[in-house]
This record gives structure tokens, C-alpha cells and sequence, in this order.
């Protein structure tokens, strides 16, 4: 895909499904259909991003400060941080990035749809490494056949993109708790008392 412009997130009653749209610096513009099972999927999967890059970030800091742990104590002090500490230094990073990003400036319709004017269906979700230096963090969703997006993600766009999930979900009042005060509860048996993902 080119290079991101904007994002949308709108709940469609009638459908009972979030519309998720994108369009590019090139004007082309990207429909996809969100059921309640993907967006919890969806969220879990960037939950669990979003938790790695902590212990990753937390790692590369200890080894700055010129401590010299072996690989298996570094494991072991990251499980030491518990899992809603965790979450609670997150929700501290979304409010930051969430404040630096727009949400007034309106949604950009194009009319070049390079998938078609019918939203499809997205079914399958996962995060890869790609980009030059083969670090950057790619979320991948698809449809079950055929082509989805890939998108490069930064703080400011996994963030942006987690707010406007959450703040279409409330409308659709499907009870789930897109909150990341709430995140432990889609990894039961890590901290979490809830049911995870049903």
C-alpha cells in the first residue's frame, strides 16, 4: 500500500459491522468490513504488539545503562513486570500519542477504489516485521481470500487506530471493553482475571 493519509472507523447499524476505510497520499481508498470477533482479535493482536515492544524497549534500556545481563535474566526481569503495570504504562502512551494526533480534519473520500466499491470482509490478522532495516512493524489484515492492507505501524498510527476502533465500538454497544485499563482481560492466565476473547 502507499503511504497512509487517513483512517476511519464508523459503525454501520443496519450492517451490524464497523466500515474501516483508508486512503494514501496517492487518493486511493481502501473499504474493509470489521465484525465484532476481528475487532477483538484486532485488538488483542495490537494489545499483544504493543506489550512486546514495552519488554523490547525495557531490554534495549537495560542494556544501555551498561548493565551487562545475560539474555535469560533479562527474560526474567521482564516477566518480573506485571501485566497490568504494563498496561498502565501503555494507557499513559496512548493519552500522549492519542493528544498529538487529528481527528477533527474530515475524512477524504477518493473515488480510486483499487479493491472495489464493496467493503470486504476482513477475517485474518498478524503483525510481521518488514520495511528497509527489516524492524518495522507491518499489521496485517486480510480478507479469506484475496487482497487486504498492510499497514506500517508507528506509536502515532497504532494509537490513532486504537481510538477509533474503540470510540466506533461504543456505538455499537457490543460490551467489549476497548480500554487499555481493561487489557489484561484478553490474556487470561497473564495477569488477567477475565474471560479473554468470547
Amino acid at each position: 500500500m502507499s503511504q497512509l493519509h487517513q483512517m476511519q472507523v464508523t459503525y454501520a447499524p443496519v450492517e451490524d459491522r464497523l466500515l474501516f476505510r483508508v486512503n494514501t497520499r496517492q487518493r486511493q481508498e481502501f473499504r474493509f468490513w470489521m465484525t465484532r470477533r476481528f475487532v477483538a482479535l484486532l485488538w488483542k493482536t495490537i494489545l499483544g504488539h504493543l506489550r512486546a515492544a514495552h519488554d523490547a524497549a525495557k531490554e534495549a534500556g537495560e542494556e544501555l545503562d551498561g548493565e551487562n545481563l545475560q539474555e535469560s535474566a533479562i527474560e526474567e526481569k521482564a516477566k518480573q513486570t506485571p501485566e497490568p503495570l504494563k498496561d498502565a504504562i501503555i494507557a499513559k502512551e496512548h493519552e500522549e500519542q492519542v493528544a498529538k494526533s487529528d481527528f477533527k480534519t474530515q475524512y477524504q473520500e477518493s473515488s480510486y477504489l483499487p479493491l472495489g466499491e464493496q467493503p470486504l470482509l476482513l477475517f485474518g490478522i498478524g503483525i510481521k516485521k518488514g520495511g528497509p532495516d527489516g524492524q518495522q512493524s507491518i499489521l496485517c489484515m486480510h480478507p479469506q481470500k484475496g487482497e487486504g492492507i498492510e499497514i506500517s505501524l508507528n506509536d502515532q498510527i497504532t494509537h490513532s487506530l486504537c481510538r477509533l476502533v474503540a470510540d466506533a465500538t461504543k456505538k455499537a454497544d457490543w460490551s467489549l471493553d476497548l480500554e487499555f485499563s481493561q487489557a489484561s482481560r484478553y490474556f487470561p492466565g497473564k495477569g488477567g482475571d477475565g474471560p479473554g476473547l468470547n
